[in-house]
């Protein structure tokens, strides 16, 4: 998810200060609906919401010691409640990653896989420092890391999927690149922070980002395709929608010697992460528009590789905007409920309502725009059962009975004291229309 000040570069004039994007196709195939669930592939061991002494799943059998994969299990079960075409997740050859297929699969679902570096991907003394990234955990330079081995690894990924009678549908090549704590050639936490914690790009930041990315990008394909010929593969998730114009960049890389080369041939599509300011529903759907306009201006042959927006929730930003949170006023505007305030032509909503006016206003609007449509194909909800107490919470007031307790923030799509979906949730997720 993205992390501090990553929303800070999204703003309202983004869609007035930028060229129309390139036309979409005519009659657009239908949008497609998934859910992010991090870390389902990678760990047996799932931590549940963070609120003590409430949620089922202190308390059912999948979740006592050593039962782990059950409550897994139930996860995935709860998943699928959804109706949601995809799931997206990070990915490997491993066990876990291999059962985590099956169980998408086996509940009717495609798997959108990301893939990325492991350490063991780059030379010793690769690692850059908290001290010298300004990324709390320390990073790895992408243009650092050792291709051979990198393609290596993930081929025997591969073999080990398709040597268990298994296939990925999809495939991300990283996440969140643009951002300095997921890839180090970006600037560091020090530079971020002179700068106000906004985007900001230089022509040496921008060559620098295309030497790491372009030839990873170029590795990650050819590997792929190897195994899954008729996978889609799309570029990691763009953290913030300002940074568009790397993406823009890796179009037309010069080689030493001289020769351009354009990495976006080699893709079916863009990522692009939203969290929008939700304070009301009016201010949603213009920060949203505007980014994905700013997106589709600089993204090349747009109108043949559509954006895949494979994360994106209306209340997640708060968690690190420093606002309050926004679903806790009631009909009135006044503390004591769980909607966002109404402005324009929206009255006060709640999370269902904004997700599915997310999905009608911004992108449906933006895919049959008569002038300049958005060429847009996927939409992806993160996440299911994200949850945790905070005072930005004090006053919120569920109108569904609940055992949660006080100054509780949901933003998944779930009630941790029940397991319940929240009213209205799943149908706003998988598009239902209004």
């Amino acid at each position: 998810m993205t992390p501090l000040g990553a929303i800070a570069a999204v703003c309202c004039s983004l869609a007035a200060a930028v060229a129309a994007p390139a036309l979409a196709a005519s009659t657009p195939a239908p949008l497609e609906f998934g859910v992010d669930r991090s870390n389902m592939a990678t760990q047996w061991t799932l931590s549940w919401p963070h609120e003590p002494q409430a949620s089922p799943f202190l308390k059912a059998d999948y979740n006592k010691p050593g039962n782990f994969e059950a409550r897994r299990v139930a996860v995935m079960d709860g998943i699928a409640r959804v109706h949601a075409g995809w799931f997206r997740d990070g990915f490997g050859g491993s066990d876990l990653s291999i059962d985590l297929l099956k169980l998408v699969h086996a509940r009717g679902m495609k798997l959108l896989a990301i893939v990325g570096p492991a350490a063991s991907d780059y030379p010793p003394g690769a690692q850059l420092s908290k001290a010298q990234s300004g990324c709390p955990w320390g990073t790895y330079p992408l243009s650092r890391i050792n291709l051979t081995a990198y393609q290596t690894r993930i081929e025997d990924e591969f073999a080990a999927v398709r040597a268990a009678g298994e296939s990925v549908e999809a495939f991300e090549i990283g996440n969140e690149y643009d951002l300095y704590c997921n890839d180090a050639d970006s600037p560091t936490g020090a530079e971020w922070a002179r700068h106000q914690w906004k985007w900001f790009l230089s022509d040496a930041q921008v060559q620098t980002f295309v030497r790491g990315y372009g030839p990873f990008l170029a590795a990650s394909v050819a590997s792929i395709r190897k195994y899954f010929p008729r996978a889609q593969i799309i570029t990691y998730g763009n953290s913030m929608p300002a940074s568009a114009p790397l993406m823009q960049a890796l179009a037309h890389v010069r080689g030493a010697d001289g020769q351009a080369t354009d990495y976006t041939r080699l893709v079916d599509g863009y990522g692009s992460h939203l969290y929008p300011t939700s304070t009301t529903t009016a201010r949603m759907v213009e920060d949203a528009t505007g980014s994905l306009r700013y997106e589709a201006a600089h993204y090349p042959h747009a109108g043949q590789k559509p954006i895949w927006i494979t994360e994106w929730n209306p209340a997640g930003s708060s968690w690190w905007n420093g606002q309050p949170w926004y679903f806790q006023y009631d009909a009135h505007g006044q503390p004591g409920g769980d909607l966002n305030k109404a402005a324009g032509p929206y009255q006060a909503m709640d999370q269902a309502g904004a997700v599915a006016a997310f999905n009608h206003d911004v992108v449906e609007a933006l895919r049959s725009a008569k002038t300049s449509p958005v060429n847009i194909s996927h939409v992806f909800y993160y996440s299911y059962d994200s949850a945790g107490p905070s005072p930005k919470c004090a006053r919120v007031k569920p109108r569904w009975p609940t055992s949660l307790p006080p100054a509780f923030c949901i933003d998944g799509m779930i009630d941790p004291s029940t397991g319940e979906l929240l009213p209205g949730m799943a149908a706003a997720v998988a598009g239902a229309a209004r």
